[in-house]
């Protein structure tokens, strides 16, 4: 290395150092990596576990940048309402190019203004309606029919799941599902199940430039089928007054992207995690099935209001939620200007992270964390689900996750659709695990071998 290589390493070095004063103490790293090498496989709890030493509000070195870890309620929630803090980095994982940036990575006036178009534009298209619900429901009639072809023998869930759930996010997104054979769906699928996380998430190559280019052919200015119609049709709207708008055709490829990758991966690694830990915990099952039988029967679908008369099953999805979030580390904030947090200074582009699951297993908040029992959300006569803004397993304020609504919907319907029809049980009783591999999503560690037996 050059002399001159050595002295910006050491400016770099000493810059890091210096700029770690006015932040929240915290643990020293080694240079360049920081803390990363004293990290294990579970970084969410040794994250948390560092909280004893340095409280819920420290200053981690990841790599080369610095980190205000956020690992307790108030300061999560004094993060996360924070408009200062809005802000990506402009390193972002979920960047590959300049032409991939999504409103997932967007900071500033132009994740404003794609963000409340996305809100506005899905819910045109009947986000939270009773349409996108019946989509949810026959989606869910194809997934049981598959399931009943098993006749009780094992299988691997995800295998039948994987593009179930995409495919409601595919009809949002696209206008269109896939079917299970459909050799492009097969492709996608095995890119969800196999790649790294962070491809999953990204959705790589799940928006076809064809389907693009059919769009803008049958496109209908007076009937938006999906979010690709929407955004096409503001585009050229946008495009009349403002040439260097930000609604552009890549723009639109990379957001429909982002809402596949990051919509079919958090939502079915939730109803994993509610259908295994029914299959672990038999007696919860078991008040699983009579809460159902009671309240729906079995002659009909559930649908999304019901869940008003069943808090049993709504406690159980909240403990899900708290004990296995789905995003154990939610996506990196930017101080967008100089900022507080729990009257801690936080400079202008200060990178943040608040630990969700550090903040579902506080003491402070839930008596013994380690053990899952979804009674802790129901009042001691079990007849009303105590509700707590401190669950955020889809983050919270204006940077919420986006498909928050049609994620509970999934995940309900999912999970007792499921259990009205079956009971189900694992291949080894023994052996199933319940075991989590870290990852931009908390995955199971091992397969999701099931039985699903036909209730009688």
């Amino acid at each position: 290395m050059t002399m001159f290589g050595v002295l910006i390493l050491c400016l770099h070095i000493s810059g890091t150092y210096i700029e770690r004063l006015s932040l929240p103490p915290g643990p020293i790293g080694v240079p360049l990596l920081g803390f990363l090498p004293f990290l294990g496989s579970q970084p969410h709890k040794d994250i948390a576990k560092l909280s004893d030493k340095y409280g819920p509000l420290f200053t981690l070195q990841l790599g080369v940048h610095n980190t205000v870890i956020v690992n307790a309620w108030e300061s999560a929630k004094d993060t996360l309402l924070n408009d200062c803090l809005l802000d990506r980095p402009k390193e972002s994982p979920f960047t590959l190019t300049d032409d991939s940036i999504s409103f997932m990575d967007d900071s500033g006036q132009v994740w404003r203004e794609h963000r409340k178009f996305a809100q506005q534009t899905f819910r045109d298209i009947g986000f939270g309606r009773e349409c996108m619900e019946d989509k949810v429901v026959n989606e869910i009639a194809y997934l049981t029919a598959l399931i009943d072809e098993t006749d009780g023998r094992a299988f691997d869930l995800q295998t039948l799941l994987t593009p179930s759930v995409s495919n409601n996010v595919s009809q949002l997104a696209f206008g269109h599902r896939m079917d299970f054979n459909d050799p492009e769906r097969v492709f996608l699928d095995a890119l969800i199940d196999r790649a790294s996380p962070l491809l999953s998430l990204l959705g790589v190559l799940a928006v076809s430039p064809l389907w693009l280019k059919s769009h803008q052919k049958t496109m209908d200015t007076n009937n938006k089928r999906d979010y690709i119609d929407g955004f096409l049709h503001e585009m050229e709207k946008r495009r009349q007054t403002d040439p260097n708008t930000s609604f552009t055709v890549k723009k639109c490829s990379s957001n429909a992207r982002a809402f596949f990758g990051a919509g079919s991966e958090t939502t079915r690694t939730a109803v994993v995690w509610t259908v295994l830990l029914a299959t672990k915990h038999k007696d919860l099952q078991k008040r699983l099935h009579q809460e159902i039988d009671g309240v729906i029967g079995r002659d009909r679908s559930p649908r999304w209001a019901d869940r008003l008369d069943m808090p049993y099953t709504q406690a159980f999805i909240c403990e899900v939620f708290r004990w296995k979030p789905a995003v154990p580390l939610s996506l990196m904030r930017r101080a967008s200007e100089d900022t507080y947090i729990l009257g801690h200074f936080i400079p202008k582009d200060s990178r943040v992270l608040v630990n969700i699951w550090a903040v579902h297993h506080d003491h402070k908040l839930y008596q013994n964390p380690e053990l899952f029992n979804p009674d802790r959300f129901l009042t001691n006569d079990g007849k009303n689900l105590i509700k707590t803004e401190a669950l955020i397993p889809f983050s919270m304020g204006k940077r919420n996750c986006v498909g928050e609504t049609l994620a509970r919907v999934e995940v309900f319907l999912y999970l007792v659709s499921l259990l009205q029809r079956y009971t189900i049980s694992a291949e080894n009783e023994e052996l199933l695990s319940l075991e989590d591999v870290f990852g931009l999503t908390l995955q199971p560690k091992e397969s999701v071998i099931l039985r699903f037996a036909k209730r009688l």
